[in-house]
């Protein structure tokens, strides 16, 4: 049995697969961690102060500044806590536990670039408005005063790549791929009619258009392929002759899509991390993702990588499947072995607990009050 260990939780609400993150830490925290959650703005918990006046006070004054940085979550926070555990939250903690911060699946310079389409002239500008302001007023995130954080926990060594290149020392940032718990699904579907899936908010982003193209090619073809579309309100309108399109569903009933698809696609323009790649190699099924940000880190050998631009690549790299779901089933046997391997609840549990650890032997470090 691990020794108990005390963390208070700060994160938000939100949706998506940030929302998962948190829900599933919560529901199942490594072994001998007691979580108090805080997910809301201005909201105390035992131990745990809100300073709202300050968060309130930055976020109308300092912050229309720094948009579209995020606003400030302020706490006074006292020896009740072994560690602090911030997710993904632009922060001012006072007291003497020490604090770890997690980021989503990539660092905010990364959703900046790639899902604001900010050039890096005017990343540099802001960030190095927030490198003024952020260090007298006692604010931390993950690239202004990191050195108050006893470590930054990442889910991808793309994701670390760029702590580092913006000059975060290496052992203050932690890789820890996210865990999922075993969804339980059986062998796959027989083998017609071949079934896609693609899950995801913002249509745009997640490259539905190419899913759909590619779908309407292959069928083009004379090949049975049906495509299911889940996640966004957009997606029960574009329903067709051979797609189905589904808004925001249960989790559980994801995994009995899944269950019944012979392959998930993820040809996204930008992401952060891209959870339900990993959620379908828990379910046994083959996965094919874009070359963009941490999916090829993902999938690893256990998936397929779609490089190139428009549907063509991926009408290649699905023929193949489509005309032998036998070979679907060996990337499914494939993706299953690299869960097993990188994604399962154990190892994020374990290796989560260890950070914890580090952080909370490191206590005596003063964070600025």
């Amino acid at each position: 049995m691990a020794d108990p260990l005390s963390c208070l939780l700060l994160g938000a609400r939100g949706g998506g697969g940030e929302e998962v993150f948190l829900a599933d830490l919560i529901g199942d925290p490594p072994d001998g961690v007691t979580y108090r959650a805080v997910l809301d703005a201005h909201a105390s918990a035992p131990g745990a102060r809100a300073q709202a006046w300050a968060e309130r006070a930055f976020n109308r004054l300092v912050h229309p500044w720094l948009w579209p940085l995020p606003g400030l979550r302020a706490y006074r926070v006292d020896d009740a806590y072994d560690v602090v555990h911030v997710h993904n939250l632009t922060h001012r903690i006072q007291g003497s536990v020490p604090v770890v911060m997690s980021l989503g699946g990539a660092t905010y310079r990364h959703y900046l670039a790639a899902y604001l389409a900010y050039s890096d002239e005017r990343i540099r500008t802001l960030y190095a408005r927030a490198s003024r302001l952020y260090p007298p007023l006692g604010i931390t995130n993950e690239f202004v005063s990191w050195e108050r954080l006893a470590a930054i926990v990442v889910f991808s060594h793309y994701a670390a790549g760029h702590l580092k290149a913006a000059g975060v020392p290496s052992e203050r940032v932690h890789v820890v791929p996210p865990g999922f718990s075993d969804p339980g699904v059986g062998p796959g579907p027989p083998p017609s009619p071949f079934r896609v899936v693609l899950a995801g908010r913002d249509p745009e982003r997640k490259g539905a258009d190419l899913a759909l193209e590619a779908q309407r090619r292959l069928r083009g073809r004379g090949l049975e392929v049906e495509l299911t579309l889940v996640g966004d309100p957009a997606y029960p309108d574009w329903t067709r002759e051979g797609v189905m399109g589904l808004a925001a569903v249960p989790r559980e009933r994801l995994f009995a899509i899944l269950a019944r698809a012979h392959a998930l696609v993820v040809p996204s323009r930008a992401e952060g991390f891209g959870f339900v790649a990993v959620e379908a190699m828990a379910c046994g099924r083959a996965v094919l993702v874009s070359d963009t940000a941490a999916l090829p880190e993902i999938v690893g050998t256990g998936g397929q990588v779609v490089r190139g631009s428009g549907a063509d690549p991926w009408v290649e790299a699905l023929e193949p499947l489509v005309r032998d779901p036998e070979l679907a089933g060996v990337w499914g046997t494939r993706a299953r072995a690299r869960f097993e391997e990188t994604f399962t609840r154990a190892h994020f549990k374990a290796r989560l607990r260890a950070v914890y650890e580090s952080a909370r032997s490191a206590r005596g470090t003063e964070n600025p009050s």
